[in-house]
């Protein structure tokens, strides 16, 4: 009997004493407060370097599709360097870019007339098929393609990293918390069409 009353005397001193419910709430909305902070902080960083992926892809394409003589090696070798700064901040290690011109030969087909490759990434074989929109099917215009796969390791690796949130979700994309992101653009030719290669 003493012993039921002490036990509630206790019990009702627990229930009454704010500290207690404060330190319980924290235990129960830290865990959440520390995901969504680190979380956000993640996918920040990862939306700015797909950013940046597809900002080469389409700048280099553009670039290119500009050209009013043909491409030649040392314009070239100058697009490639150029990839590191339009990456900054992140770092452009295992980088692979390519730009192809591509040629509607049919309203059903469109081929490739040169491929570059840099970083380990291989040309596109000259007449090989390329997809290409519906809309872009016009016989006889040419386009200047720009491909990057880029391999993006999460600063944190909250989300994205080895043993993340991502990886629990998708085992098969991760190797070592990296994953690639990947983009394509495609700009019409606009001075020569083709835009031809000059080896030199």
């Amino acid at each position: 009997m003493r012993a039921a009353r002490l036990f509630k005397t206790l019990l009702r001193r627990f229930v009454r004493d704010e500290r207690a419910a404060a330190a319980l709430e924290f235990a129960l909305i830290a865990p959440t407060m520390l995901f969504i902070a680190f979380g956000t902080v993640e996918i920040t960083y990862a939306l700015q370097a797909n950013k940046r992926v597809e900002n080469v892809a389409s700048s280099l394409a553009d670039v290119i599709s500009r050209e009013d003589n043909g491409l030649t090696t040392p314009e070239l070798n100058d697009l490639w360097n150029a990839v590191s700064p339009l990456m900054w901040p992140n770092r452009p290690a295992g980088i692979q870019v390519r730009v192809s011109s591509v040629l509607v030969e049919t309203p059903s087909r469109a081929a490739v007339v040169w491929s570059e490759g840099h970083g380990g990434y291989a040309p596109r074989a000259v007449a090989s098929t390329v997809s290409l929109p519906a809309g872009m099917m016009i016989q006889g215009s040419s386009f200047i393609m720009g491909e990057v796969i880029y391999p993006y390791r999460p600063a944190i690796g909250f989300v994205f990293g080895q043993g993340g949130l991502h990886s629990l979700l998708n085992h098969s994309s991760q190797s070592g918390g990296t994953f690639n992101i990947s983009h394509q653009a495609v700009r019409r030719a606009r001075i020569l069409d083709p835009v031809p290669r000059i080896l030199n």
